[in-house]
């Protein structure tokens, strides 16, 4: 059974954020984007 994700439930999954503080300040990327860093 083959099943498609709605927009609306899409739009509720969590993405693990990461906060980097550096001298400059505070900023939050997604998990996935730090990992490529």
């Amino acid at each position: 059974m083959k099943q498609d994700i709605t927009p609306e439930i899409r739009s509720q999954v969590l993405i693990p954020t990461v906060i980097e503080k550096t001298s400059y300040g505070e900023r939050a990327y997604d998990i996935y984007s730090r990992l490529l860093k």
